[in-house]
């Protein structure tokens, strides 16, 4: 199989696939696979906010520090190979579709009816294995207790960043719901690092939880923080008394850090001893995750353009936003009806002068006229359009705000993205 018959069988798959109540079903098509993540150590990440970022400050230190580095990550901005690297490069199209074409006729024979994520999930140990990566920092998917990625029987490290009501249709409708979801995938004496400025509760099930598995408990101790600087610039601050520098922008890029320190921290404590601060603070400064306060064109107008899809991920941009001395402030914004966009949007309108909403980037999105109803100055525009009309309106002296969905982050970037 080449690349194109290998993303083709990939994508034949459905999002979610057959609805499951164990990990039963993709542990047997690892099995089949020969089991190659028994051969891997993992740090494994889940949480609703926050995952990308601190993958990659993980990643990033422990490259530094010269481990071979696996790194799985979702969704993909640009392209799929994006979702499986080590050493911060992407999986090659010819080594993908050599395991894809090595995968294709166990699964045909095996299993009709799992997921993309499944797919992608065993194409990525298959991939950590056979290059003999010394450790992989994996992203859970949506859950974490029936999550494919718990078919790992051990980690060094459980790292569970910001918890929020989202995937409610999934997980469950309350925040101790969702956040019983994530901890699954704590491990018997497994140290648990939990991101800081979580609700009461989500500390509280987390603290039960880890102490259950006998699980060393860790979370930043934010009295020991000091900020120098958080501007559109990056940040600046210092954490028990060493200095860091954070390049992607946002206050909550600043838990995300401290929880990358606590992990590395614990990693060192536990055999991972090449890992050094100079090795930490690199990582956390070159840390860069694409669509995540991203600056892509850094003037005349100011271009940038962020994930943040839910409640809490549009709070942490419009705390950002509101910051930068930029006039006039034009967003393009596009949502998906399974999250909660209307409250997103009213943590941001305020912020806004003029939206341009657009719709049809992914399945079931919001209805451009409908989203741009929730600005106090709305428009709506095709994809092609979007971003060309949002730099008519910002002039030279603006702001464009391309936010709202990672999908939209993946389409504009890939079909709309136009400076003249």
């Amino acid at each position: 199989m080449n690349i194109y018959e290998s993303m083709e069988y990939i994508n034949s798959f459905s999002k979610l696939g057959k609805p499951v109540n164990s990990l039963l079903r993709f542990a047997r098509i690892m099995r089949a696979l020969g089991d190659p993540q028994k051969k891997l150590s993992f740090v494994h990440v889940a949480g609703t906010n926050g995952k990308g970022s601190t993958v990659r400050m993980i990643a990033g230190s422990l490259t530094k520090a010269g481990y071979k580095t696996g790194e799985f990550t979702s969704p993909y901005i640009k392209v799929y190979n994006d979702r499986i690297k080590i050493n911060g490069v992407n999986i090659s199209d010819m080594e993908l579709a050599e395991i894809v074409t090595h995968m294709k006729p166990i699964i045909d024979g095996l299993c009709t009816e799992c997921s993309q994520f499944e797919i992608t999930t065993a194409i990525a140990f298959i991939y950590f294995a056979s290059q003999k990566c010394d450790i992989v920092v994996l992203e859970a998917g949506i859950g974490g207790l029936l999550d494919c990625t718990n078919v790992i029987e051990k980690s060094c490290a459980s790292v569970i960043t910001s918890i929020s009501l989202d995937h409610t249709a999934i997980l469950g409708d309350t925040i101790e719901k969702i956040a019983r979801q994530k901890a699954g995938i704590i491990k018997q004496e497994c140290p648990l690092i939990l991101a800081p400025s979580q609700k009461r509760e989500v500390y509280a099930l987390m603290y039960r939880t880890a102490m259950q598995f006998n699980s060393p408990f860790i979370t930043p101790n934010k009295d020991r923080l000091r900020i120098g600087k958080c501007d559109f610039t990056g940040s600046k601050f210092t954490y028990k008394g060493l200095a860091y520098i954070v390049s992607m922008l946002g206050k909550h890029q600043i838990d995300n850090a401290l929880t990358a320190i606590e992990t590395l921290n614990t990693l060192k404590n536990n055999g991972w001893n090449r890992l050094s601060y100079v090795h930490i603070y690199e990582g956390i400064k070159s840390a860069e995750v694409p669509s995540r306060c991203q600056i892509i064109h850094p003037d005349k107008p100011f271009i940038m353009i962020d994930g943040a899809h839910n409640p809490d991920g549009m709070r942490a941009l419009a705390d950002f936003i509101r910051t930068v001395p930029k006039a006039p402030k034009i967003m393009v914004c596009g949502m998906k009806e399974d999250k909660d966009w209307q409250t997103a949007i009213g943590f941001i309108s305020r912020y806004i002068d003029k939206a341009v909403c657009l719709d049809g980037f992914a399945p079931h999105t919001v209805f451009a006229p409908k989203l741009a109803e929730m600005f106090s100055d709305g428009e709506t525009a095709s994809l092609n359009d979007a971003v060309s009309r949002a730099i008519t309106l910002a002039g030279t002296d603006g702001m464009v705000i391309i936010a709202g969905s990672l999908y939209l982050a993946a389409a504009i970037q890939k079909y709309g993205f136009k400076i003249n």
